[in-house]
């Protein structure tokens, strides 16, 4: 609260060096007390730093209850920074399917490994099997998996089509899909862009961008679980219009219309 106030150059500052102390912090939990630790613990451990995470940015996250479910279920959210992950983490312990490209980034992408984080190859189409079988092994297992299903992020006003390749475990299981829709405000609640990773932007070009924000309100809602039925296709635009109406926005043309059709970019970018 009180770097908020503080001039540009310096809440930064501030907010960098407490950023890396506290992944320093990450790296020495991941590595040490993760392998010593069960797996409640480590799911506390997780959600815990991810909140702390949040605090030191500025972000003021208000998350909503998620659904109490007796087993596994899907998650699809709309997405729009790297923040995201983090938001998510501090309501609901999920394993994300991220971008392969992820874990080359530096401690961030080891960090995502060590959370549990499944990475899809985009370029191979063969490697959504192989991902899609992890996520029916932890799913079966009762946990909850999280998809973003835009395939990219934008910049928080409007969705794209959810593609449905990662829906098909749920199909598979039965399993419900747990819509959910976050957004970024400033503190006067107007709309916010600091957290857009969009375009070419870089990772350090988007941290700065957030920690040079006088600070941002983090919203994550929950909508009532999805029962599969049908087709993923179908499924995908049935789920797209359950964020659409948690956002308060227009879902894609072809969710309005009731279907998702099949295209050769089936795949999540």
């Amino acid at each position: 609260m009180i770097l908020r106030h503080l001039p540009v150059p310096l809440r930064r500052t501030l907010r960098i060096s407490l950023l890396l102390l506290h992944v320093a912090w990450g790296v020495a939990l991941a590595g040490l007390a993760f392998p010593l630790a069960g797996a409640a613990r480590r799911d506390a451990l997780i959600m815990r730093w991810s909140r702390r995470l949040l605090r030191i940015l500025g972000v003021d996250a208000r998350v909503a209850a998620a659904p109490r479910l007796p087993g596994g279920a899907l998650l699809v959210c709309n997405h729009v920074s790297w923040l995201d992950v983090y938001l998510i983490y501090a309501a609901a312990r999920v394993h994300f399917v991220s971008k392969s490209e992820v874990r080359a980034w530096p401690v961030a992408g080891w960090l995502a490994h060590k959370t549990g984080t499944l990475f899809l190859e985009r370029k191979r189409r063969a490697d959504t099997a192989r991902v899609n079988a992890e996520m029916r092994a932890l799913m079966e297992g009762g946990a909850w998996v999280a998809v973003f299903p835009e395939g990219t992020t934008s910049d928080g006003r409007a969705l794209r089509r959810f593609l449905p390749s990662l829906l098909q475990p749920a199909v598979e299981l039965d399993c419900p899909i747990v819509p959910a829709a976050l957004r970024y405000r400033t503190p006067g609640g107007a709309y916010s862009a600091a957290p857009a990773y969009i375009d070419e932007m870089s990772l350090w070009q988007s941290l700065t961008q957030i920690v040079s924000a006088p600070g941002l309100v983090a919203e994550l809602h929950f909508g009532a679980p999805i029962q599969p039925a049908g087709h993923r296709r179908e499924l995908a635009a049935q789920a797209e219009q359950a964020v659409a109406g948690l956002l308060g926005i227009m879902p894609s043309a072809s969710a309005s219309a009731g279907t998702a059709p099949r295209t050769p970019g089936d795949l999540p970018a």
